[in-house]
């Protein structure tokens, strides 16, 4: 009695310390799991069986919330073998979609080799029921609800499994349904699965892999899709999908797919090998009466026929003929806003391989065209390679477009647009290349904010274009020759334009050397370098020889409209960085220039001026600039002249002109200024010019009245203030040279006026042969023209009064502007600046004719 006493307390002690370990072994594993808020609830615990009423946990990254109630899980202790799973009813609502993880690495690329084994998995359980489980799934910013069923048995080697689904607004409806088995025989696997959506999708797929000296795949795959259900059409709503009402309209025959397969595979050979030993056939026969909208694409309709024949790798048969059309395509948004739009895109694919071609090279003759504001016509041989690596050749492709408007950004629009083109193109898996055979692009107008064109035209007669399949370092060699008829912009002159270029170098070192030219004859040569780091562009100017025209003035309307160049010879080049800071310089260089600015004329001009630019300060400079001779009613010359001009470009105008050298000579004489610094910014500018050693004579000789002559120099300071009104003199000296001079004054009213006027006579008697020992000058001129002298003479007339000494006192005035006027119009200038002057008089007029001061 005592020992089975003994027996029965060591049974229930090892049962007690069994069921203490299955507890600690659940509660280790359930909390190992990665849930959170892990919360259930125990109904029983058997050796073979635990139930739980209820339990809840959550999932992170997707964020799932899951409960169930009635869970039961069996299993068998000999195999550790989970034998049956059984939900009652539960919950899982999926609160947001997985985030990506850009950071991660992607997994190497391995050779793949076929499954040895296709058997089931032993872990499957033998029995899973899943009843009335709420689904409920995130779209349209709400949420979608479903209620989900399923079913799935497994026995020796054999998978049945059965899904359905019912909307849970309707949950006595199943929408869809998801049925089928799956076993394998000799370790290789038969799959037979069904899907079927709202009487709307019909999907049968069976397939058979066996085994004997090599294996065969037999299969066959029908998917029926009819009209749309107004449950599927709500549910594509829900999900974003959008189908256009006219769309559904349309469709109104439902559209079939079949496909059959029968293959014979080598054994124990990777994917890689098996494009070079397979044979057998493969047949697909798509028809789509009635136009069916694809999402982001559009509505297709067509038929589609393909056959493929193997023999050991090799073709033995190949055929396609595919005529489809896709009704309102749907292009993306950024090609949209531009104006590309079609109403319906033909699509032909047709290929006859005739046992001739090979896995490496099908031939596919490609026929594309478009209907509506984009018309498009695009034909090509095509030459696919489907074994690894893949790659495709394209030959003689032609490419036709015709588009009648065109924005590619809101301020920018093109006008009978027609572009054709010939190309041979090549795909790799790792670069690519395209060949330009000859390509002719023209444009009726084009108008910008700021420019308008009118009849261009591009041509490329050749040209080549290669890259890596990410487009990161694209290769370009080509030359292009484009023209317009006419081009419109502020700064220039309606004129006909060319711009011929070379292009080559790849997009992260690229060079372009080219000419641009106008009808003006015009004509700048360029070589552009560009790098991310430095881009760089350097131009010279041809060569302009001014006696045949001026093309600078007649290509750029900010030319002043009073300068005129009609003889010698202009140069410029230059150099202007862009990358990684602005920055620019040039030379302008100018030699036997001779022309007419306002009412002045000049006669070889020559010059040489250097601009730098940087940093937002233009620095212009010359140095030895010369005029031979210049006549604005008086002739003097050569002029030379050193400066420099320093501004801000914020404003041009108000910079700093620093006059290194400015020297005239004049009548015998010169006019000089030392050196000095004007800010125009200041309002007015005081200049000191010096007169030296001007010839009296020559004085005499400019002015139109010839009764006055006399010889000797004279020298001087003029204080010149130059305003906003003009031009004006204050105090300014003039003094003759010594030894002094003589002036003889023989007016031919002499007498008339010694007879009314005795002091007249004392003055002209002594002026008829004066020799003077100084002759000074106080110097005072307005702005509005009006020079006044304060003349002091001091010397004798030898035949008057025995040689007496005389003293006069003089004051002159002299409107200047009517004089140079007078010189003007009776010297031999040109018919231009008579023109010109007699214009001027004319305005003049007209103002004191309204009363304005002149």
């Amino acid at each position: 009695m005592r020992r089975w006493h003994k027996t029965l307390f060591t049974g229930l002690a090892l049962l007690l310390l069994l069921v203490a370990g299955a507890w600690w072994y659940l509660q280790k594993t359930l909390a190992a799991l990665p849930l959170q808020n892990l919360q259930y609830q125990i109904d029983s615990l058997g050796l073979h069986q635990i139930t739980f009423s209820s339990v809840s946990f959550t999932l992170d990254n997707p964020t799932i919330d899951v409960q169930l109630k009635d869970l039961s899980l069996d299993w068998q202790w000999q195999s550790l073998k989970l034998s049956q799973l059984k939900v009652g009813s539960g919950a899982i609502s999926l609160l947001d979609w997985p985030s990506a993880t850009p950071d991660s690495e992607p997994a190497p690329v391995r050779s793949q080799q076929l499954p040895d084994n296709a058997q089931l998995a032993a872990s499957l359980p033998q029995q899973l029921d899943i009843n009335n489980l709420k689904l409920q799934l995130p779209c349209d910013g709400n949420s979608c609800r479903y209620l989900l069923s399923v079913s799935l048995v497994t026995t020796t080697q054999q998978l049945q499994y059965q899904l359905k689904l019912a909307d849970s607004n309707s949950p006595e409806i199943i929408r869809l349904t998801l049925d089928g088995d799956y076993r394998t025989e000799q370790q290789l696997p038969l799959l037979n699965t069904r899907l079927a959506v709202d009487n709307s999708v019909q999907l049968q797929l069976q397939q058979q892999i066996s085994a004997q000296n090599d294996i065969k795949a037999n299969g066959e795959l029908s998917l029926d899709i009819a009209p749309p259900s107004p449950w599927l059409i709500q549910q594509l709503q829900l999900w974003q999908v959008e189908i256009p009402p006219t769309a559904l309209a349309q469709f109104t025959a439902p559209l079939s797919l079949h496909s059959n397969w029968q293959l014979q595979l080598p054994a124990n050979s990777d994917l890689a090998s098996l494009a070079t030993q397979a044979s057998g056939n493969w047949q697909l026969n798509a028809k789509l009466p009635s136009a069916i909208t694809l999402p982001g694409i559009g509505q297709l309709q067509g038929t589609v026929q393909a056959e493929l024949g193997l023999q050991q790798g090799e073709l033995s048969r190949y055929q396609l003929n595919a005529q489809l059309t896709l009704h309102q395509p749907q292009l993306p948004q950024q090609v949209r806003q531009y104006g590309l739009a079609a109403e319906q895109l033909h699509i032909n694919l047709t290929a006859d391989g005739d046992g001739q071609s090979q896995l490496t090279a099908l031939p596919i003759s490609v026929s594309l065209s478009s209907q509506g504001d984009t018309a498009l016509a695009f034909n090509a041989d095509a030459v696919l390679n489907l074994t690894p690596p893949l790659s495709a050749a394209m030959q003689n492709a032609s490419l036709a477009l015709s588009q009648q408007q065109l924005s590619p950004d809101s301020d920018t629009n093109l006008a009978g647009l027609r572009l054709q083109s010939k190309f041979n193109a090549y795909w790799l898996a790792d670069r690519w290349q395209l060949q330009l055979l000859s390509t002719d692009a023209s444009i009726a107008r084009l108008q910008t904010s700021a420019i308008q064109a009118a009849d261009i035209r591009m041509t490329a007669a050749s040209g080549r274009f290669s890259g890596d399949s990410n487009f990161s370092s694209v290769k370009l060699q080509t030359e292009l020759n484009i023209n317009a008829s006419e081009l419109i912009h502020a700064q220039l002159k309606p004129l006909a334009w060319q711009w011929q270029a070379q292009l080559s170098g790849k997009t992260t070192a690229l060079l372009i050397d080219g000419k641009l030219s106008n009808s003006a004859n015009l004509s700048l040569k360029h070589q552009l370098q560009y790098r991310p780091e430095l881009t760089k562009l350097n131009w010279q100017l041809d060569d302009s020889f001014l006696l045949a025209g001026n093309p600078v003035a007649a290509t750029f309307s900010a030319w002043p409209a009073l300068l005129e160049f009609n003889r010698g010879r202009l140069s410029a080049s230059g150099e202007l960085t862009l990358l990684p800071a602005v920055s620019a310089t040039a030379q302008l260089g100018l030699s036997g220039i001779n022309g007419i600015y306002d009412r002045s004329l000049f006669n070889e001009l020559a010059a040489s001026l250097q601009l730098q630019y940087q940093e937002q300060q233009l620095q212009l400079t010359t140095t030895d600039a010369t005029i031979a001779e210049i006549q604005h009613g008086i002739v003097a010359g050569p002029l030379m002249l050193s400066a420099q001009y320093n501004a801000s470009t914020n404003d041009v105008t108000a910079g700093k002109l620093d006059i290194q050298q400015l020297q005239l000579q004049a009548m015998g004489g010169q006019v000089m200024m030392q050196p000095q610094v004007l800010d125009l910014a200041l309002a007015e500018q005081q200049l000191q010019l010096q007169l030296q050693q001007i010839d009296i004579s020559q004085i005499l000789q400019q002015h139109p009245s010839t009764d006055l002559t006399g010889d000797g120099r004279i020298s001087g300071t003029i204080p010149l203030l130059l305003g906003r009104r003009g031009a004006s003199v204050t105090a300014g000296t003039l003094a003759a040279d010594s030894p002094g001079g003589k002036l003889q004054y023989r007016p031919a009213t002499a007498q008339s006026m010694a007879a009314s006027n005795p002091g007249m006579k004392v003055v002209l008697d002594a002026l008829d042969d004066f020799h003077y020992s100084v002759l000074s000058s106080q110097v005072n001129y307005d702005t509005n023209g009006k020079l006044v002298l304060a003349l002091n003479l001091q010397g004798k007339n030898p035949a008057l009064e025995a040689g007496r000494a005389i003293n006069l006192n003089i004051n002159l005035e002299e409107d200047i502007p009517a004089l140079i006027t007078s010189l003007q119009l009776s010297s031999q200038i040109s018919d231009k600046i008579k023109q010109r002057v007699q214009q001027r008089i004319q305005q003049q007029g007209a103002k004191h004719a309204n009363g304005a001061q002149p």
